[in-house]
Order: structure tokens, then C-alpha cells, then sequence
């Protein structure tokens, strides 16, 4: 893909998103999505084919972008508990600075299912899994032994930031996800033993 092609592609991806986010998936037209990014209907159906694929594309590209950005602030920790404390940044970072994103993925893992693209989704997030699965077991090591099977820190990990930041883009809670950065970061150290 051209870089001209993959910026074209980029632009229709975040117009679709700001689309989803005013109107909602459903009420969302392929001629809005056009109009948004001002790419022809014929480039939208060369780069997706439909508007459940472009739908399907909005959600991983959302789930790709943040997986980068994860894993640079993990790779700026040293431990296992700034480890722990950088998944938890890139987490809160990341929904603070993109709640659109965050809401639609939040709320729309179906569009995966209507664009076939539920496979693709699995695979990425293996993938991405066993990124930070190997960087936790290169730095468990030294006396310092994790009881449970790592998959179930996920939960404890950045569970309570997403029950958080579901109701905060919702309105429903009043104290910004930001200024809580920390104490989630603390809350799962401790939740995961591993503060020193």
C-alpha cells in the first residue's frame, strides 16, 4: 500500500469514527462517511467494500493504535511494578486521549462479527498478548514468582480502569479518568503482590 493510499485510508477510518461517534453505527450512511472525509464512494468501497468492513476497520485500527502505544511505555519500565504501573498509564493515557475511540471499542466488538473480522481480532490480540506475557516472565524471575497463571493479572491489571472509563465517557461518573491515573496504578500493583 502507497503511503498516499494508507493516509487515504487513515482519513476515511477517522471520519468514519467521528461519524459513528455523532450518529451511531446503525444510522451511519456510506455517503456520510464520504462526505466526512471527502473521499470518493468508489475509494471507500476499493479500501473496505462496505460500511460494516469500514466499521470492522475503525475497531481494530482503534485497538492496533492503542496496542502501540502500550507497548512503548512498557518498554520504558525496568520492573514487573513499573511494568504493571505503565500498563495501567498506556491504558487511562490512551482513553483520555482518545475517547471516541475508546467508547466505540468499548461498545461495538459486534461490528467485528457483521464484517467477519472476529479472526483477525483474536490473532491481534494473541499476538499482542504475548508481547507483554514474555515481557512479564523475563522480569517475574528473581525470587519474585507470580501465583496465578499470568492471563488472569489481565483482570486485575486494567479491568477496574475499564469499568471506570465506560462510565466516565458515559457521563456517569464526575472525577476525570486522568486524575486517577495513580491510584489505578497503585491499585494494581498492590492487587497483583508485587509492590515492593
Amino acid at each position: 500500500m502507497t503511503t498516499r493510499s494508507s493516509n487515504r485510508r487513515q482519513d476515511i477510518i477517522r471520519a468514519a469514527l467521528a461519524c459513528f461517534a455523532e450518529h451511531g453505527v446503525e444510522a451511519t450512511t456510506i455517503d456520510m462517511i464520504r462526505a466526512a472525509s471527502g473521499a470518493s464512494t468508489g475509494s471507500l468501497y476499493h479500501h473496505f467494500g462496505s460500511k460494516e468492513r469500514i466499521a470492522a476497520e475503525v475497531y481494530l485500527e482503534g485497538l492496533r493504535q492503542f496496542r502501540a502505544s502500550q507497548m512503548a511505555y512498557l518498554a520504558q519500565a525496568q520492573s514487573l511494578e513499573e511494568g504493571i504501573r505503565a500498563i495501567v498509564h498506556a491504558h487511562v493515557d490512551w482513553i483520555v486521549d482518545n475517547p471516541d475511540w475508546a467508547d466505540f471499542i468499548f461498545h461495538h466488538r459486534v461490528v467485528l462479527a457483521g464484517a467477519g473480522a472476529e479472526p483477525v481480532l483474536q490473532q491481534e490480540l494473541n499476538e499482542s498478548f504475548a508481547q507483554i506475557v514474555d515481557w512479564m516472565k523475563a522480569r517475574a524471575g528473581g525470587g519474585r514468582r507470580l501465583r496465578w497463571p499470568l492471563d488472569t493479572y489481565a483482570a486485575l491489571i486494567t479491568g477496574p480502569v475499564h469499568e471506570y472509563a465506560r462510565h466516565w465517557l458515559a457521563g456517569r461518573r464526575q472525577t476525570a479518568l486522568a486524575e486517577l491515573r495513580e491510584f489505578f496504578a497503585e491499585a494494581a500493583i498492590r492487587a497483583v503482590g508485587v509492590a515492593g
